[in-house]
């Protein structure tokens, strides 16, 4: 209340509290009195109307007419594209408006601006320049002008109205694959084919055009799709339902057939959503499939689905397309560097061995970049004990040496991962012209490295058995030594956990083919042993442990408790699979001063990837990992319960959508 508001109050008070005395007065001395109080009364009205009539006037004083600032036309023009100005004083009191507010009938002068203006205050408080806010039903948006006790207004309702109708009419573009359709349909009969399509195919464009999509087949196994974009809200809402849907129908007809998706939106240009939707999907598939990928145009890929693993691909034409891409490649080549990722495991370091023979059958010394690079301490142990037969057969190189020898024309053959931040030679990677990438974990995103050539298929155990196919297909003999098939076999034993998780019928063909090639199981079995003081740590490791939602175990070693490997924290995690009822493990522990370390594994149950891609992690359905700098294990933790949170969330809203 502005001092004018007092004054006002305060005449009035006063006036009422006279009367009452009058009224008082008059009933004790009766009509002797009677003429003295119509004179006060008189007196009274007479300057409670002068206080008032200043009131008015004072309040009109300070409501300054536009038209007299400004000019006629500048007034209408203000009013015309719905434009108000306000002013306070020191108290945030509304000293003036413009004529806007007083067409619209409302009062604003003398008000409280936080009282007029509900949550004003971010602009006040200097927290924001510029926000919208409701004024009686409408929305404006307003600004506060720097130095000042002034706020400009625009009226943005229809603007803001006519925006979300055009936002929800804008194009979404999409594809829709199945997979292993054509796989599934060439050796099935009319009858089962005709059923597949009707439960299967049929049914995925029944569920795009009930949310107003226009769905068009391209070919047998693949859809394109137009949809508005507040429809498509509505289907990432439902969390497409249908991939669940495809599983239950494939599973019935016993087929090994689901979906892939890819939309992409946000820009008029639909070639760009095009391009867009087509990577999308390369995506996908280069993650397993069954799954889908947005992206709205300069934004990051979200993902949805992905509830099961990466099944395999009965067919074997891409190894083979893969095998004669990767021998021209080579063969053009003035020389070849492999390169395995930080921490090389023996998986890494076996795919480096396959490599290099493939290279040498074909007439190439392959350089292998292992000296001066972090490698796991049992894969570095064999080495260092075999090192002798190991240089006899390869070129061992450390990465300075690579780069000095590298020319526009050498090729970098880029093994078990696809990413700069993984690589174990960074440097050499980016410089090379021509870099190739053979790997088996599933892409979070599009692979930050500029590749010529990339083999990547998460349906696959390890990258020995990529490897290995890829050595079968080449039109000379590629031969092994008893220790190269060795150890490329335990870096198949490793990653499938001694056969235990994520290995198919090709995984155990490859198997065979190692074990034709010279494989030892017995000196494999004994190198991946574990040493007293290697059990002591895991069992240290498992004291720490406890179970969330009755299934999943969290181990987490203190910090005060030291350091161990990241090997280490891997076999933790995959021994806890053993105990009875979990179905997922999750350890956490520093592998250094600064690097904590977390790994994760499931026996199928739970896709630990996608819990670990909300940390920034990444990997397999089954097993997942991160590394992460500054900061502690407890912090790790922390952020591990809100994912498995989040995803236990998103597992019930998704079941009860798809119920629905």
């Amino acid at each position: 209340m502005n001092r004018t508001d007092k004054l006002k109050f305060y005449a009035l008070a006063v006036f009422l509290l006279q009367i009452t005395a009058l009224i008082v007065l008059q009933v004790f001395f009766g009509k002797a009195f009677s003429i003295l109080a119509r004179i006060f009364t008189l007196i009274d009205a007479a300057g409670t109307a002068f206080i008032i009539y200043r009131y008015e006037k004072e309040r009109k004083e300070r409501v300054i007419d536009t038209t007299r600032v400004l000019g006629t036309d500048a007034k209408d023009g203000m009013v015309y594209a719905q434009l108000g100005i306000i002013s306070y004083n020191e108290e945030y009191i509304i000293t003036w408006a413009s004529e806007l507010f007083d067409q619209r009938n409302i009062r604003l002068i003398g008000e409280k601006v936080t009282r007029v203006i509900p949550g004003v205050e971010v602009l006040l408080n200097a927290e924001s320049d510029k926000d919208v806010f409701v004024i009686r039903d409408r929305e404006y948006e307003i600004t506060k002008a720097s130095g000042s006790r002034t706020l400009f207004l625009k009226d943005v309702t229809e603007f803001n109205s006519l925006n979300a109708i055009y936002n929800s009419e804008k194009t979404v573009l999409g594809l829709i694959y199945l997979d292993n359709y054509d796989e599934t349909v060439q050796y099935e009969d009319e009858a089962k084919i005709a059923l597949i399509n009707t439960n299967i195919r049929q049914k995925v464009v029944e569920w795009g055009t009930s949310y107003g999509a226009v769905v068009r087949r391209v070919r047998s196994d693949r859809f394109n799709v137009v949809i508005n974009e507040g429809d498509f809200h509505r289907m990432v809402y439902d969390r497409f339902s249908i991939l669940e849907q495809v599983k239950e129908e494939a599973d019935n007809l016993d087929v090994a057939i689901s979906a892939s998706m890819a939309f992409a939106y946000g820009s008029a240009d639909l070639n760009v959503l095009d391009n867009a939707t087509n990577e999308l999907l390369e995506l996908v598939l280069s993650r397993g499939g069954d799954q889908v990928a947005v992206r709205e145009i300069g934004q990051e890929v979200r993902f949805y689905g992905a509830s099961s693993e990466a099944s395999e691909k009965t067919s074997k034409v891409k190894a083979r397309v893969i095998a004669q891409t990767l021998r021209g490649i080579i063969k053009e080549a003035d020389n070849v560097f492999v390169v395995p990722h930080k921490e090389a495991d023996f998986d890494a370091v076996g795919a480096c061995l396959g490599i290099s023979r493939i290279a040498q059958s074909l007439g190439k010394a392959a350089n292998i970049v292992l000296e001066e690079i972090a490698i796991e301490n049992s894969a570095r142990k064999v080495l260092e004990d075999n090192y002798d037969e190991l240089e006899a057969r390869h070129n061992i190189v450390s990465e300075q040496d690579a780069i000095e020898l590298l020319t526009k024309k050498s090729v970098v053959i880029v093994v078990d991962h696809h990413s700069s931040d993984l690589t174990s030679s960074p440097d050499l990677v980016s410089r090379a012209k021509k870099v190739v990438i053979i790997d088996h974990h599933r892409r979070k995103t599009e692979t930050n490295i500029a590749a010529m050539l990339i083999y990547n298929e998460p349906s696959s155990s390890s990258a020995v058995e990529l490897i290995s196919e890829l050595m079968q297909y080449q039109p000379v003999q590629v031969d092994l030594d008893e220790f190269e098939a060795t150890y490329m076999y335990t870096g198949l034993v490793v990653d499938t956990d001694n056969f235990k998780a994520r290995c198919s019928g090709r995984s155990f063909e490859v198997c065979a083919f190692l074990r034709k090639q010279g494989a030892d199981i017995a000196m494999s079995n004994e190198w991946l042993k574990d040493s007293i003081e290697e059990f002591e740590t895991k069992t240290m490791i498992l004291k720490n442990s406890r179970i969330i939602n009755n299934n999943m175990l969290i181990a987490a070693l203190p910090e005060n408790e030291g350091t161990v490997t990241r090997t280490m924290v891997a076999q933790v995690a995959n021994s806890a699979l053993s105990i009875k009822g979990v179905d997922a493990a999750f350890v956490i522990a520093k592998i250094d001063s600064e690097i904590v370390a977390l790994s994760g594994r499931s026996n199928g149950a739970v896709n630990v990837q996608i819990i670990l891609e909300k940390l920034g992690g990444g990997g397999h359905f089954t097993a997942a990992g991160l590394q992460r700098t500054d900061t502690t294990v407890a912090a790790v933790e922390g952020d591990l319960l809100k994912a498995i949170n989040e995803f236990l969330e998103g597992e019930m809203t998704s079941e009860n959508h798809t119920s629905e």
